[in-house]
């Protein structure tokens, strides 16, 4: 079969909750770094996980603005003691709302009738009183009366005051949330953003994969050429180890690639068999100080990305379809783990057969003339 026929889009989240520094909790000892992870199984972590929950639910329903969804969150951290735990899973909500502005009349249009009436009105009391001074009420009304209707309904007092601001972020409403919805994943989503968050800070990353499966193994490649990912590969059938440069190793776009990056984790999750994940991470306000961050498939970590199987990216699928309709009599097929001796493998994207000769092509994102150079050793 080749191997455009198949094409499957891995999971990408275009606002993967990353948590800021003041909201991960990690422990520091010595050279060391780890993510305080929690018990999804703990009756408090539940509650406080549906607490918020209820929150975001009601949001959603009604539509409220962002500052009143703010105020909420403000008002129950209040009753707890644990507010960057709580501050961190609100973060991990919040960055899957969307929020949008929902006015029929410009919001800076309609200031600028109203700061222009007031202006023309000259100077407006704080009360009519007995001799019936203006008020803002009388602007406020006789633009109301001046303005065209909307779906043949008169505009209100109440919706033009409403609407003055409805353009900035606090004003704008709750109109979609998707992620987590009950507890327990809420609480395994926190986890991994927390890891996501130090992996941010990554100058490298080696992930060790015990008797890896074939293809599982290409699945974890896929999702490192998709998220172009720098790596290595070296080992053997027992064991795989895939070293990763981090955004921290002098690499341009640094932002960018660590956000690749730590996208690029859960799909190590989605692994079966044992794993264990090192990283030398970049800690301190200046990022001066460096610590190892340990991880494995002992720590209960979940993935919520849907297990997919493997996937071609668009890039290969555009190669293929091209070099096929050159019809050259290469057959081409999906790239195979390949033992390079002394310890070292290869899976490439494409193999290519004819009379059986066999040629390979591996495909690559980020790239440094050094990486390039390892690559070709």
């Amino acid at each position: 079969m080749p191997a455009s026929a198949v094409v499957n889009t891995p999971p990408t989240e275009a606002t993967t909750p990353m948590l800021t520094r003041d909201q991960i909790r990690a422990k520091v000892s010595g050279k060391t770094i780890s993510p305080q992870l929690i018990d999804p199984q703990s009756r408090r972590m539940r509650e406080r996980a549906a607490g918020l929950l209820d929150i975001f639910n009601l949001a959603e329903t009604e539509h409220w603005t962002r500052s009143q969804l703010d105020a909420a969150l403000h008002d129950y951290e209040g009753l707890d003691t644990a507010h960057r735990l709580l501050k961190g899973m609100a973060k991990v909500l919040l960055d899957k709302c969307t929020f949008e502005s929902h006015c029929p009349i410009d919001p800076f249009e309609l200031r600028q009738k109203v700061f222009t009436r007031a202006a023309q009105t000259g100077p407006l009391a704080l009360a009519a009183g007995p001799l019936g001074h203006r008020i803002a009420a009388d602007v406020w009304r006789e633009l109301a009366e001046e303005l065209p209707t909307v779906d043949g309904r008169p505009w209100s007092v109440e919706a033009l005051e409403a609407s003055l601001y409805a353009d900035l972020p606090a004003e704008q409403r709750l109109v979609e949330r998707t992620g987590p919805r009950d507890p327990e994943a809420l609480l395994h989503r926190y986890n991994v953003a927390l890891v996501q968050a130090l992996l941010l800070r990554a100058r490298a990353l080696t992930l060790r994969m015990k008797r890896p499966d074939a293809k599982r193994v290409r699945q974890l490649f896929r999702y490192l050429k998709f998220h172009q990912l720098m790596y290595r590969v070296s080992g053997s059938k027992s064991e795989l180890v895939i070293t990763v440069d981090g955004p921290q190793s002098r690499l341009r776009q640094s932002t960018r690639y660590g956000l690749q990056l730590a996208i690029f984790f859960p799909a190590v999750l989605l692994q079966p068999g044992a794993w264990s994940l090192a990283a030398e991470v970049e800690w301190g306000q200046k990022r001066k100080l460096r610590k190892q961050l340990a991880m494995s498939h002992e720590m209960g970590l979940k993935s919520h990305y849907r297990d997919r199987g493997a996937w071609t990216s668009n890039t290969e699928q555009w190669f293929v379809e091209r070099f096929e309709k050159l019809e050259t009599g290469w057959a081409v097929q999906p790239g195979q783990l390949l033992d390079l001796g002394r310890q070292q493998v290869l899976v490439p994207d494409l193999a290519f057969e004819k009379d059986g000769r066999v040629a390979y092509l591996d495909i690559v994102g980020f790239w440094r003339k050094s990486y390039l150079q390892k690559r070709l050793d």
